[in-house]
């Protein structure tokens, strides 16, 4: 009998059942699903014992075979409790876009990697990142429904032009008092907000990139070049360029 593509890419039942028995002879039983759960359960509730909780169950007796290769193996772990751990902080209520951002770029780190010991470590970055993320969330919460939908607004549009009157017709209430409400619940005016939110943003760009200035000025909505200097300057200390050159990271930064 002739065999399809179908069949050709299917498993052989005997190695299900090689597997089976290799599993069995050095006494390996899968976690049950309430232990393997149990850092995803802390990690959508904002809770940092998710972080330790993930790195216990990256040790070879917590978890199956995946590769013969020890390295290629905890990478694969890697990417298989990444890839879940993404999709339970958008459970939580993290923007899609930011966790998936997150996990891609922790795998591409983890895909460097050489030592399985820093593999396990990455992974408990990975869910402090996620946590943090959480509770932000959280935070955001707490918010009344105005202001959590400018703050959403703004983490979506802060590379645009954004003005206090765009953001009350949006949210369907007078600008004054928008701006009250904001100040009130935030601690900080609507630009001080947008402002602080693209400097932080122009840190990174400036550390992890090799936009020029006036890139980095112009994508982040700043009127000018050496109007994003003035500002960069007033909120850390530093011009564009003195940043770079202190916190410029050669190693992940763009060829």
């Amino acid at each position: 009998m002739t065999m399809n593509r179908y069949d050709e890419a299917r498993i052989d039942p005997d190695e299900i059942r090689n597997l089976l028995f290799e599993n069995a002879d050095r006494g390996y039983i899968h976690p049950t699903h309430k232990e393997d759960m149990l850092r995803y359960h802390y990690l959508k509730q904002g809770d940092m014992r998710a972080v330790e909780e993930a790195y216990r169950t990256m040790d070879d007796s917590m978890q199956g075979k995946l590769s013969a290769d020890p390295l290629r193996n905890a990478k694969y772990l890697f990417v298989v409790s990444t890839s879940l751990a993404s999709r339970f902080a958008v459970e939580a209520g993290v923007p899609l876009e930011t966790a998936y951002a997150i996990s891609d770029l922790y795998i591409q780190r983890a895909d460097e990697l050489e030592n399985i010991s820093e593999i396990r470590n990455l992974l408990k970055g990975l869910y402090r990142t996620y946590v943090d993320e959480v509770n932000k969330v959280k935070k955001k919460n707490t918010h009344s429904k105005a202001v959590m939908l400018c703050l959403n607004y703004i983490d979506s549009h802060f590379n645009e032009k954004i003005t206090v009157e765009e953001l009350a017709e949006y949210v369907k209430l007078n600008p004054r008092y928008l701006t009250v409400l904001f100040k009130k619940e935030i601690g900080k005016t609507i630009t001080e907000y947008i402002t602080t939110m693209r400097v932080e943003v122009a840190q990174s760009l400036l550390a992890r990139t090799d936009y020029t200035y006036a890139q980095i000025a112009y994508s982040l909505a700043f009127c000018s070049q050496s109007h994003f200097s003035k500002v960069f300057r007033e909120h850390t200390g530093y011009t564009p360029r003195q940043y770079r050159t202190r916190f410029y990271d050669i190693n992940i930064s763009r060829e």
